[in-house]
């Protein structure tokens, strides 16, 4: 899998995070798995508020692309973006 450049991973209790900064006009990225199931959202919410600089002031969504976009290459994996000029 190629990663956005400057993409870091963390372990979050027991989840995997893939955190992307800022690239080519679109904000932060967060991708969280779980290797058994479903993140929380307890989980998904402490960890984009702990590792997304100066997330006080970022609106992080979870957003259903057009069908026709959607891909999924893990089955408990959910994305978080920064929503930019909300």
């Amino acid at each position: 899998m190629k990663l956005q450049p400057g993409t870091k991973v963390h372990e979050w209790g027991e989840c995997k995070i893939l955190l992307s900064p800022p690239f080519e006009g679109k904000g932060w990225h967060m991708s969280i798995s779980h290797a058994e199931r479903y993140p929380t959202w307890d989980e998904i919410r402490d960890a984009w508020y702990a590792l997304v600089p100066n997330s006080n002031n970022r609106i992080g969504a979870m957003i259903l692309p057009k069908k026709k976009d959607y891909i999924n290459i893990h089955p408990n994996c959910f994305q978080i973006h920064e929503l930019k000029d909300f």
